[in-house]
């Protein structure tokens, strides 16, 4: 049902003639920094979830992006048992290549209870055409866990041993997207990712009579996962661009399941 429905959206945003909430800043409104609000509920797991981000972008096109976001503990819940997601900061830079091509390098680096992630790469912008601009990106995001949580003692062969039951995990992340802008007041954008997950550093599984190696897996089995997200955006107020968007994302590494994740959320521009 999901799928089909992902589907029917894209056909409908192709044939009816950016790119992240990180760059949603629309030339038209006075300010060059605001306010972003983001509910999400993911459909699978049932699991609400917010954030918060305080972006600003200077005349010389340096993005500043703080950000916070938090997560019940139970399922169908909104604003209840909340506690700390991840915080996390942003920093990028746009720089003109041609009259329609612009080059923007960017870090990342987010904080949770339990590890550290940082995310580094780049992103290619051009504009097609009056109606239609696209964009590639590449980024590399390495999370490392926590000590108490990287490793866990276990009598092995009636040998006490330390061993590292999570590793660090190195994504390498590919995504591409096209905006369309030929409805008036509207802004749609279509965007196809793919990741692909291993392991750094060896991680293991003990019992009381061995160790194994274990694998780090984003979707059934699989080091790779293509998916996809749609966004609409509303830009006929001057100051507020609330938006709509639907992600594709998978339930688990060892499972064929998927699942959406409905966001919706405003820019406050000030």
């Amino acid at each position: 049902m999901y799928k089909r429905y992902v589907g029917l959206v894209g056909l409908l945003i192709i044939f009816s003639s950016s790119a992240n909430a990180a760059e949603q800043i629309e030339h038209k409104v006075p300010g060059k920094t605001y306010l972003q609000y983001e509910h999400n509920y993911k459909t699978e797991s049932r699991k609400n979830g917010d954030s918060i981000k305080i972006v600003h972008q200077t005349p010389n096109k340096w993005h500043f992006e703080v950000k916070f976001s938090a997560y019940p503990n139970d399922k169908d819940y909104m604003y209840q048992n909340e506690y700390g997601g991840s915080a996390g900061l942003v920093i990028s830079h746009s720089m003109k290549l041609t009259k329609k091509t612009s080059m923007t390098p960017s870090f990342e680096m987010d904080m949770s209870s339990d590890s550290l992630q940082y995310l580094i790469g780049g992103k290619i912008n051009r504009k097609l055409s009056k109606t239609w601009s696209g964009y590639i990106r590449y980024r590399y995001q390495y999370r490392q866990y926590s000590r108490s949580d990287r490793y866990a003692t276990q009598t092995v062969s009636g040998v006490e041993t330390e061993y590292r039951k999570k590793g660090d995990i190195g994504t390498h992340r590919f995504e591409t997207g096209i905006t369309y802008r030929g409805i008036k007041d509207l802004k749609l954008t279509y965007i196809v990712l793919y990741d692909y997950a291993r392991y750094v550093n060896a991680a293991q599984s003990c019992s009381s009579s061995s160790c194994n190696d274990k694998k780090y897996y984003l979707y059934n089995n699989k080091h790779g996962y293509l998916y996809n997200e749609i966004k609409f955006q509303y830009t006929g107020w001057k100051k507020i661009i609330p938006y709509l968007e639907i992600d594709q994302k998978a339930v688990s590494g060892s499972s064929d399941h998927q699942q959406a994740v409905i966001k919706t959320g405003v820019n406050w521009y000030f």
